[in-house]
């Protein structure tokens, strides 16, 4: 277990990192916060408006979270709610123009990032990172279901 030792001090300092980017992203960029690229893209991504529900879901976030996230993007003008046309008491999701230009911004910015830190790798090593990024999210998420599915099968005992 030495190596997943190594790899959790590891996983710790990338989450260091990340925090540290977000800190100071937010300080320099104060109207591209942290998450909200993420947020708007799952917006985007679910074509024709998403509902509050599918878009926790696809951000794993609860809905109160997501709710409160909406509520200030709407207010920032990034997003607009549309009644849903088969379910008045329901709203569609939508970017606004404002939303996708944010948006726009953050993924470059970020896309910047990663360019300058990546800037003396091989397309090869980057390939490799990807790949091996995309399996180890697979797999925790795989571990986390296996958990979860062992605690629901012990509480019914």
């Amino acid at each position: 277990m030495d190596h997943v030792d190594a790899l959790l001090v590891e996983v710790r300092e990338l989450m260091k990192v990340v925090r540290l980017v977000k800190q100071q992203h937010q300080h320099e960029h104060p109207t591209i916060a942290p998450g909200v690229a993420a947020m708007l893209g799952a917006i985007d991504r679910l074509a024709g408006g998403c509902h509050l529900k599918e878009l926790a879901a696809a951000c794993a976030l609860d809905q109160s979270t997501t709710s409160r996230a909406v509520s200030a993007f709407v207010q920032d003008g990034l997003v607009r709610r549309v009644a849903d046309p088969h379910d008045g008491r329901a709203s569609f999701l939508e970017l606004t123009d404002e939303g996708r230009d944010a948006m726009r911004r953050a993924n470059e910015l970020y896309a910047t990032l990663l360019a300058d830190a990546l800037r003396d790798w091989t397309r090869e090593d980057v390939e490799l990172l990807g790949a091996l990024l995309r399996r180890f999210v697979q797999s925790l998420v795989a571990a986390q279901y296996a958990t979860t599915d062992r605690t629901a099968l012990e509480a019914t005992r």
